[in-house]
């Protein structure tokens, strides 16, 4: 096991700080983007008001065509943005479960697999707090992470039939990635306020993710 770890910690966690810092970096930038376009539309709108169409229709349609595309643009944009995390979350953790499974055709497995409790996470950031969803999406979820350590069906019904002990494993992994990304995020709003604590939270935040890491190659290794 020791061999394993030594072997595979490393890329493990190189491919996990990827996944971070190109999520937390694409997202900073989605925000500032959006928060540009409603600062545009805070511009137009008063002028919007303001003028009478009987009295000056060019400037009105002009006026409202700015800002119907600026509204366009920020609409495609958040259709954009789940597309996107979406591949950072394939590419980064599909290769890191990849390099450590060495299965054929493993990583479009990976991608079907991740979609539907993808698409659920996605269905309740617009609902907000939903009992029957999170439930729905904690099992998909949980049915999801085996698939990550088995693909074949046979594995697969193994792992099952160890749910006793294999959803604490999942419980675990799943709480150290939301500690680490709370960290991180923690980080980022430290750092906006120019409180240098920041580099506490990042200091933790990669701490924890290379206890993930680390956790990863061991379940892998002993689940697969």
């Amino acid at each position: 096991m020791k061999r394993i770890v030594k072997e595979n910690i490393f890329r493990t966690y190189l491919l996990d700080l990827g996944f971070v810092l190109s999520l937390g970096i694409f997202l900073i930038l989605a925000r500032n983007k959006i928060g540009s376009y409603i600062s545009q539309m805070n511009l137009y709108l008063p002028s919007i008001n303001s003028i009478d169409p009987n009295f000056s229709s060019i400037a009105a349609d002009f006026l409202i065509n700015e800002a119907n595309s600026i509204a366009n643009n920020m609409f495609i944009l958040l259709l954009i943005i789940p597309v996107v995390v979406f591949l950072i979350y394939f590419i980064f953790q599909g290769l890191s479960f990849y390099y450590l499974k060495r299965e054929r055709r493993y990583l479009i497995y990976f991608f079907v697999s991740s979609l539907l409790p993808y698409a659920l996470l996605m269905l309740l950031l617009t609902k907000g707090f939903n009992l029957p969803l999170i439930l729905i999406f904690l099992l998909l979820s949980y049915l999801t992470f085996l698939s990550y350590l088995q693909i074949r069906e046979e594995g697969y019904l193994g792992l099952l039939k160890k749910s006793y002990a294999m959803f604490f494993v999942f419980f675990g992994y799943l709480m150290l990635w939301a500690i680490s990304l709370s960290l991180f995020l923690m980080a980022i709003l430290k750092y906006t306020i120019n409180d240098l604590s920041y580099f506490l939270f990042a200091g933790l935040g990669f701490l924890v993710l290379f206890g993930i890491s680390y956790c990863k190659v061991v379940i892998v290794e002993k689940f697969s």
